[in-house]
């Protein structure tokens, strides 16, 4: 397929209504401004691969505009604050799939031709008068993968627009709509009608990126020969299943050593040492159709930064000091809908493994704590929505993985305090008689699982489980249903974990309360306890949102439960 593609950017890339394209030059910023194909940031972080792998001395900043959902109106109306007030030397503007297609949405919301065109132009006008900047206008890429279809049909309309705005107003154009069209009208004609460039017709798949990135690449006049050796796979020197690796929480390590390491749970953590100045982190990508999960990166014991998978994460931006270091990652975020269950598993962080510097080398890594603590529950337990503020209404998925902290939250965060290794296991809506969001089974099914065919690794057992269960259950079943189902789960840990202390937190909104203290007290277990968490906190000052607890709630109730799994890790309950 790369071959296929190669021909025909090569064909169609360069075009452009200037008299030249700019090459690339030291201190070039360039503003890319688009909707949620360019918000996702999939082709600025392969353009940016090439960039740093053939012009590393530049120092060329790619700055994403991209906001989703938005259409011509929007993106002049921001046109100043996101773009301009950047100060750019290239502009690229990618709109119009939005325009088109919230035409067919009931009620449609799209933006007629004529108003599209005059905003475009607008936009074009505005950065040649307001800025020196290169300007790039790219043709809108495709709705939906049938190319005669209704949307397709009319998107030609609004792609003539932009290359003839490109052409009167004399700026660069990029047809990405009929390197779109060709691509796949080649694999339709080749027998490939499995390879796809979009996830749903619209967000694309890394294929989809590489065309975008390379389209303009090229009318940059990036060679083609550069474009395809930045993007080969590289293979970390160190792969994931390297013992001197140390992870956290739960990893599906069976192909550690090939594919890699595989978590989809926030709060999992990887930690490595290191003796020498630099190493990058290799992550799996392929699988974000639209947005990458947030991660925490720690180096030695400086600032906590967030940072996202790359094929190549270097962990910082210039070389440390030649000594020993230690480097921690934590799951952050997740988008809560996408797939975390079932092949293909879209909301995972897939570890491939690390490439140290030249005279750098790999350490094995700190001891890890003595005691473990695994945490069960749902996505109070796994830190959704910990950071988010304002309206609901603008709590968009967009923002999802920026809202959530696995790190942060209670569970992470209270065995750290009471000096333990968390393993948290939340998915967001789950319940004993609910499925979880992502297509995760209710607890009792998917309690013994990393994910779907993933079995539970039992070679470190906890020492403490704490289960947070109910909240979403709530007035969805009565306690005649919840009560025998909260046993069942409960006989199922402890058959699985027949040495660990368990703890069975009242919920923090007290679902069920009264049903799961009477099973703590009917199971006869020593080793079973029940935790009243009544007044642990406030819903009008620790939450954001009445359910979801905000930094402060997560503090409190990391704190009390803090001091009771220190007394539990030490003699029982």
């Amino acid at each position: 397929m790369k071959k296929i593609t190669t021909a025909l950017l090569l064909a169609l890339l360069g075009a452009s209504y200037a008299t030249a394209a700019p090459r690339l030059k030291a201190g070039d910023r360039i503003v890319t401004l688009g909707d949620s194909i360019t918000q996702a940031g999939g082709y600025q972080a392969l353009m940016q691969k090439v960039v740093a792998r053939f012009y590393p001395n530049l120092g060329i900043e790619i700055v994403n505009a991209g906001i989703g959902g938005h259409k011509a109106p929007d993106m002049a109306a921001r046109l100043q604050k996101d773009v301009i007030d950047k100060k750019p030397t290239i502009v690229t503007v990618s709109c119009g799939v939005n325009d088109v297609w919230h035409g067919f949405y009931n009620p449609p919301s799209g933006v007629d031709l004529e108003i599209y065109t005059r905003l475009m132009t607008q936009i074009v006008q505005q950065l040649k008068t307001s800025t020196s900047a290169a300007i790039y206008l790219l043709t809108p890429t495709i709705i939906h993968e049938s190319l005669r279809g209704p949307e397709n049909l009319k998107l030609e309309a609004y792609c003539q627009a932009i290359r003839e705005i490109a052409r009167r107003e004399s700026v660069h154009f990029v047809d990405l709509n009929a390197v779109f069209n060709l691509a796949l009208r080649s694999t339709q004609i080749g027998g490939a009608p499995e390879f796809h460039l979009t996830s749903d017709g619209v967000h694309m798949k890394p294929a989809g990126n590489f065309l975008i990135a390379a389209a303009i690449l090229q009318a940059l006049e990036v060679p083609i020969a550069q474009i395809l050796d930045a993007t080969d796979e590289s293979l970390p020197a160190v792969r994931a299943d390297d013992t001197r690796l140390q992870y956290w929480g739960r990893w599906d390590q069976r192909n550690a050593g090939t594919t890699g390491a595989v978590t989809v749970n926030t709060g999992s953590t990887i930690i490595a040492r290191f003796e020498g100045t630099h190493i990058t982190l290799h992550f799996t990508t392929t699988q974000y159709s639209h947005q990458f999960p947030t991660l925490w990166m720690q180096v030695d014991e400086g600032e906590w930064k967030v940072v996202r998978p790359a094929e190549e994460l270097r962990i910082s931006s210039a070389p440390l000091a030649a000594r020993s270091h230690v480097v921690r990652l934590v799951v952050k975020g997740f988008r809560e809908w996408e797939n975390r269950w079932d092949s293909p598993l879209v909301g995972s962080v897939v570890f491939r493994g690390i490439t140290p510097d030249a005279g750098t080398h790999l350490l094995s890594a700190p001891e890890r704590p003595a005691k473990l603590v695994e945490f069960l529950g749902d996505s109070i337990t796994e830190g959704v929505l910990v950071l988010n503020t304002g309206r609901r209404e603008t709590w968009t998925r967009e923002g999802w993985p920026q809202f959530s902290d696995g790190r942060r939250s209670w569970a992470y965060q209270s065995a750290l305090l009471a000096g333990a290794e968390p393993r948290t296991v939340g998915f967001g809506r789950l319940g004993l008689s609910i499925n979880a969001n992502g297509g995760v089974p209710p607890a009792l099914h998917s309690f013994p699982f990393v994910y779907s065919g993933a079995p539970l690794d039992k070679s470190r057992q906890p020492d403490a489980v704490v289960i947070n269960m109910g909240t979403n259950d709530g007035q969805r079943v009565s306690s005649q249903v919840f009560g025998p189902l909260y046993r069942a789960y409960l006989e199922t840990i402890r058959k699985t974990y027949p040495l660990a202390q368990i703890l069975c937190l009242r919920p923090f909104n007290g679902a069920h309360s009264t049903v799961i203290e009477g099973v703590v007290r009917d199971a006869q277990d020593s080793k079973i306890g029940y935790i009243d968490t009544t007044g642990w906190i406030n819903p009008e000052a620790h939450t954001t949102d009445k359910v979801h607890l905000n930094l402060e709630g997560n503090r409190l109730a990391a704190e009390k439960l803090a001091a009771i799994l220190k007394r539990v890790l030490g003699e029982p309950i």
